[in-house]
């Protein structure tokens, strides 16, 4: 039998080739490139592609942008060939439930598919603990958001591509603070981090005994009231675990402020840091918080972020002004500010721009309850708190950058703050610029009484002079 074709067959084009017809595949395209990937690639057979568009590339933010240097570029080989299946998936075949994929990378992939043919299908990574009483399970990248599956079945050369709405990050990729700050190309911050002693929360890693000691001096933590002789101290994991998000104000904000006051002076240089570090560990809403979050932060950033959310930072442990305050600005953008700060010469409120994530840590403490096994090193009866986040903040914290920097907050003497026990905020009720005012005020009116009484009183002793009698003859 013979069919009529209106045009010649050709064969597919490869995966780059393919790739490049569709604008929304463009930023993996040139990660492919910035890699060294593109040979190994178009060489590579039978392999199925799960391409994240450009939208979620970028939902990586400072994370995507220090893949893209040259100091990222093993990490970022590690990320395009952790979405390369080696086998060929095509969507109508995968069938109800799970299945695990080998990727290139050397880790595994999990694809879903609910029931029915034509249910959606997503994709994560595998399940790195299982809750044995609650039946959760929590992925090892810590993300707990599948990625779904949107184009499928595009033919290339060598397999087939994929598209899906979210990167899915290797979970032996580690992106921490140091690096999200290195993608946003600012170095004052760490200049600084670093000089006060605290280069751990940069590396999201324990502290050694020695950070641990200034720790506790410079009051970051607070001392262990077990501590017996040269004994280690007790839950130092806890110190990293969670980690911390940083709010890392740009080169061109620090040139504005005089450094070398904080860099002579230790203990303000400590301050000035510490309203700079929210710690994610779990906690009630702020006083003054009108809303708290419902969910996990979004895709790619660090804490939840909404219109009078009011979170900690390690400062407020020293300082009632130690708070800072989300404000929305109704662009989609957000200003971050000290909560109860007044004419602070505009140093206590900043504009937030970009972000990201850092990568999710696991912490281990031997407790009562629910028990589970982390790894293979793991020891049996490890008990494994997996809470990704709690007060709205991702457990492995991250960055974000504002256009100024934060300077601690201390009332004016003419100005005093009272408690409301109404509101239970701090509120200004009463200036002493306005009682200063006021005394001056009553001063000149008395001033004026006093004034117009003299010349009442003058003039009226003029009047009332004497006057000779009738009769009388003057000399």
């Amino acid at each position: 039998m013979i069919y009529l074709i209106s045009s010649l067959l050709a064969p597919p084009d490869d995966v780059l080739q393919t790739a490049v017809s569709d604008l929304q595949l463009s930023t993996f395209v040139a990660a492919v490139y910035a890699a060294d990937l593109d040979r190994a690639i178009k060489k590579a057979p039978a392999i199925s592609y799960f391409i994240p568009r450009n939208r979620a590339f970028g939902y990586l933010g400072l994370g995507m942008k220090y893949l893209l240097l040259p100091e990222g570029k093993d990490e970022l080989r590690k990320v395009i060939r952790y979405h390369a299946v080696n086998q060929i998936v095509y969507a109508p075949d995968v069938e109800p439930g799970r299945t695990t994929l080998k990727t290139l990378e050397g880790g595994e992939l999990v694809l879903r598919r609910g029931k029915g043919k034509n249910s959606t299908l997503t994709l994560s990574s595998p399940t790195k603990w299982e809750g044995h009483d609650s039946g959760e399970a929590f992925p090892a990248n810590g993300e707990l958001r599948s990625a779904q599956i949107g184009d499928s079945d595009a033919l290339t050369s060598s397999g087939v591509i994929h598209t899906i709405d979210s990167v899915i990050m290797p979970a032996d990729v580690a992106l921490t603070i140091r690096k999200l700050i290195r993608g946003s190309k600012q170095a004052t911050m760490v200049d600084l981090m670093v000089r006060a002693g605290l280069g751990w929360i940069l590396e999201g890693r324990e502290p050694t005994s020695d950070e641990l000691a200034h720790a506790i001096l410079s009051g970051v933590v607070k001392a262990p009231d077990d501590q017996v002789g040269d004994e280690p101290l007790p839950d130092v994991e806890s110190l990293a675990m969670p980690s911390y998000t940083l709010l890392v104000p740009t080169d061109k904000a620090f040139s504005r402020l005089n450094l070398t006051r904080y860099l002579h002076d230790r203990e303000a240089l400590l301050d000035l840091l510490k309203l700079h570090i929210i710690p994610t560990q779990p906690s009630t809403p702020r006083t003054g918080s009108t809303r708290t979050p419902a969910e996990p932060p979004k895709d790619g950033s660090p804490l939840s972020m909404a219109d009078d959310l009011v979170y900690g930072t390690l400062l407020s442990s020293k300082s009632k002004y130690g708070d800072i305050a989300f404000r929305a600005t109704g662009d989609n953008s957000f200003i971050v500010g000290i909560r109860g700060s007044r004419n602070n010469a505009g140093m206590d409120f900043a504009r937030v721009g970009q972000s990201g994530r850092a990568s999710v840590r696991w912490r281990k403490s031997l407790q009562a309850g629910n028990y589970g096994v982390l790894d293979d090193e793991t020891p049996p009866g490890t008990h494994v708190n997996l809470e990704l986040w709690k007060g709205g903040m991702a457990l492995g914290g991250g960055v974000l950058v504002i256009d100024s920097v934060l300077v601690p907050y201390e009332p004016s003497w003419f100005s005093r703050y009272v408690t409301s026990a109404n509101e239970s905020r701090l509120a200004l009720t009463r200036r002493w610029g306005w009682l200063v005012i006021t005394l001056v005020g009553v001063g000149i009116v008395l001033l004026i009484a006093a004034a117009s009484v003299g010349w009442w009183w003058m003039t009226k002793g003029k009047h009332e002079q004497y006057e000779p009698l009738e009769g009388e003859e003057e000399e």
